[in-house]
């Protein structure tokens, strides 16, 4: 389930230590783009892999741009481990650039979508385009611009915008780096008037044969990083660290998680509440917040987000959960924070409160085995453990 960008409680979302992730195919990535397309209506792409996971894990502000965003794809087969050990029904990995090759195709009956390439290595964005316009596929560029390396900053000028609003494009291909790319989108997407961005900085320089992608084969088991090192050298410090820190995720947060999972106790039919008072909105949770039991929540969390004020959880009612809950309130505490509002959350139990904190959710206690707050408020992300 895909939901439109006005309604992101829709989503079938799940949390992978604060990270949201939908549980969505290529084929739902492909027709989410063209339905944007098509009604105009904005979808903010994000495509995170291990490198993602990891700096969002390090850093807030990372962490907040994926979790604005209005589709997540799993792109990296470490991240759909991670996220299938988190009990997340992750059907397959979505790449970035399997869904820009499944939009190349021609479809009977629908117009080629508009492309416009920001950023790039130094003439691959043009070539990129040559490549489109010589196909008779699915795909059209209408425009490339290539800001240089400076700072986000710099890349923030009207000329900018104009530059690529004239173009008319359908959907933005931003190639700046991943952390930089990222932030050029959060601060500036408002200012273009395509409704389709993404982040997607191999794209280009696959489409334009300037680095050739990994046999099929490498990645369908999960190696195309190794390939990537094999033909960008300059990589594999990245990929190492990315490594490195994985390996201490696994210990330090996955099996404690799972652990925590495992202490939580069971407490029947799930029920959500919501009320608007003079001051904020209150939220009352009561049994177990599972995937099959959830439709209850979604509208509540809508109506949280529409309110005044700040947002208050009371989980004292609440048995078991899973990701899938983890991941909706996720995208509430994204839209609170982005607001200037706060989430408070009571009445969680001591496993409750550790997972709640490693999902980035909740701060972390400062000793182990100490009860949590009767309130503890959250107003940006918090590190990781």
């Amino acid at each position: 389930m895909i939901a439109r960008c006005n309604s992101p409680f829709l989503r079938d979302v799940w949390s992978v230590f604060g990270v949201p992730l939908d549980a969505v195919s290529l084929d739902d990535a492909e027709r989410a783009v063209r339905r944007a397309v098509e009604t105009r209506e904005r979808l903010s792409v994000v495509t995170p892999n291990l490198n993602w996971v990891m700096r969002a894990l390090r850093e807030p502000r990372a962490m907040t741009q994926i979790q604005e965003a209005d589709l997540s794809l799993v792109d990296g087969a470490g991240v759909v481990w991670l996220a299938r050990q988190l009990g997340a029904p992750i059907p397959e990995r979505v790449a970035g650039a399997d869904l820009f090759d499944r939009l190349r195709r021609r479809v009977p009956g629908l117009k080629p979508i508009r492309v416009f390439f920001f950023g790039g290595r130094a003439g691959a964005a043009d070539a990129a385009m040559a490549t489109l316009n010589g196909e008779d596929g699915g795909l059209i560029g209408c425009g490339a611009l290539n800001p240089g390396y400076g700072p986000v900053d710099d890349m923030g000028a009207p000329v900018v915008f104009d530059t690529i609003n004239r173009a008319r494009p359908d959907f933005v291909v931003v190639s700046l780096g991943a952390a930089k790319g990222q932030d050029w989108i959060s601060r500036y997407q408002g200012r273009l008037e395509a409704p389709v961005i993404c982040h997607l900085g191999a794209v280009v320089d696959f489409v334009a044969n300037t680095v050739k992608r990994a046999p099929p084969w490498m990645q369908k088991a999960g190696l195309e990083w190794a390939w990537r090192i094999y033909v960008e050298p300059g990589l594999w410090q990245r990929y190492l660290m990315d490594g490195w820190r994985f390996l201490g995720v696994v210990p330090n947060k996955l099996w404690v998680t799972q652990r925590d999972f495992r202490h939580l106790d069971p407490a029947g039919a799930f029920t959500a509440e919501g009320l608007k008072t003079s001051d904020g909105f209150e939220i009352t949770l009561s049994g177990d917040a599972i995937a099959p039991q959830l439709e209850p929540l979604r509208p509540v969390l809508q109506r949280a987000v529409a309110a005044k004020g700040p947002v208050r959880l009371d989980a004292s009612g609440l048995g078991t959960f899973d990701t899938s809950a983890m991941g909706l309130l996720a995208l509430l505490k994204s839209r609170l924070v982005r607001s200037g509002r706060t989430l408070q959350i009571h009445g969680l139990s001591e496993p409750q409160h550790d997972i709640f904190a490693r999902m980035e959710l909740m701060p972390r206690r400062a000793v182990s085995g100490v009860s949590a707050a009767p309130h503890e408020t959250l107003t940006q992300g918090v590190p990781a453990e």
